[in-house]
C-alpha cells in the first residue's frame, strides 16, 4: 500500500503540531523546536545504530549542500509556524502549514515533469480558494474596505513555503542515500544552528519562568521523527505529488484537537475556508 506512509506521518505530525502549540505559547517557539529536535535526533540515533553498517556514508558528504539549505528551511519553517499558532488559532494557522503539498506538487511537475491528474489541477485551485478564505479578516474588508490578514496568517504562509521547498529538495538526498540518512544529516545541522543562534543571543536554553515540560517535548521529537522517517521511506519509493498531499493532511488531526481541547471556534468562512484545503489536500493525492 504506497499511501501508507504518508497516512502514518499525517497522524504522527497532527499529534506533534497541537503538542508543539501548546508547548511553543509557555516556552516560546525557538526553545521548542530545539529541544522536540534534539528529543527526535536522539530517537533517530538508536535507528542510526543499529543499522550503522547498512548505511552509504561515503556518499553522504557530497549531498551536505542541499541538506544543509533543507535545515534552514525547516527552521523558518517550523519558527513561522510555531510563532503563528502563538499568535492566532491553531485551527486556523495549521491548515495553512499544511499546504506546503501545493509548493511539492508544482515543483514536482516543473522540474522532474511529474503529470498532474485532472482531480489534481482542481485541487490546487480549492487550496488556493481555501487559503483565500481563511486567512482574510472578513468583518475588517466590509467595514473598511481594507485587505487585513488574520493573526498568524503570514506566519502560516511563510510556513508553508518552507516545508515546501524542503521536501522537494529532500527527494533527491533520500533517493541517493536511502530514506534515514538525508532526515538524520539535516536534523544535526538544524539543531546546530539553533544552538548557535540560542547562544549568540545569549538566552538560556532552558526555560527560566516555566517548568521544563520535559515528556511533551519528548512525545512531540518522537512523533515528528517517526513522521519525517515515515515520509522519507515513502518518497523514495514513489512521487511527491502523491505522498506529500496526504501526509501534509496532518491538519485534520489538528484542527479536531484543537476545537476539543483549546476550545477553538470558527467564524464560517474560515469553516469553508478549511474545507477547501482539506478538500484540496484529499483530491491532489488521487
Amino acid at each position: 500500500m504506497i499511501i501508507l506512509p504518508g497516512i502514518l506521518s499525517m497522524l504522527c505530525w497532527g499529534i506533534a503540531i497541537y503538542l508543539a502549540a501548546t508547548v511553543s505559547r509557555k516556552i516560546g517557539n525557538v526553545l521548542t523546536l530545539f529541544w522536540m529536535q534534539l528529543f527526535g535526533l536522539s530517537v533517530g540515533s538508536i535507528y542510526f545504530v543499529w543499522n550503522f553498517r547498512s548505511f552509504h556514508l561515503s556518499q553522504a558528504p557530497s549531498f551536505f549542500p542541499i541538506l544543509f539549505l533543507i535545515a534552514i528551511f525547516h527552521i523558518i519553517a517550523y519558527l513561522s509556524f510555531y510563532r503563528g499558532m502563538e499568535k492566532g488559532l491553531v485551527s486556523i494557522v495549521s491548515p495553512l502549514g499544511s499546504t506546503w503539498s501545493l509548493v511539492t506538487a508544482l515543483l514536482g511537475v516543473f522540474i522532474y515533469k511529474e503529470v498532474l491528474s485532472t482531480n489534481q489541477v482542481i485541487a490546487i485551485a480549492s487550496i488556493l480558494i481555501g487559503i483565500l478564505f481563511i486567512s482574510l479578516d472578513i468583518k475588517s474588508l466590509l467595514q473598511s474596505q481594507k485587505v487585513a490578514l488574520l493573526r498568524g496568517v503570514r506566519e502560516g504562509l511563510l510556513s508553508m513555503m518552507g516545508w515546501g521547498l524542503a521536501w522537494f529538495l529532500v527527494v533527491v538526498p533520500t533517493r541517493n542515500l536511502d530514506w534515514f540518512l538525508p532526515a538524520f544529516i539535516f536534523r544535526i545541522f538544524l539543531i546546530i544552528m539553533l544552538a548557535g543562534y540560542i547562544k549568540y543571543q545569549r538566552k538560556p536554553f532552558l526555560p527560566i519562568k516555566q517548568p521544563f515540560p520535559l515528556l511533551p517535548l519528548l512525545v512531540i521529537g518522537a512523533f515528528d521523527m517517526l513522521a519525517f522517517m515515515s515520509l522519507s521511506i515513502g518518497l523514495s519509493r514513489t512521487n511527491s505529488s502523491i505522498l506529500a498531499p496526504i501526509a501534509s493532511a496532518n491538519t485534520i488531526v489538528v484542527i479536531g484537537l484543537a476545537v476539543i481541547f483549546l476550545k477553538e471556534k470558527l467564524k464560517m468562512n474560515q469553516v469553508i475556508g478549511i474545507a477547501g484545503i482539506l478538500l484540496g489536500i484529499v483530491l491532489i493525492s488521487l
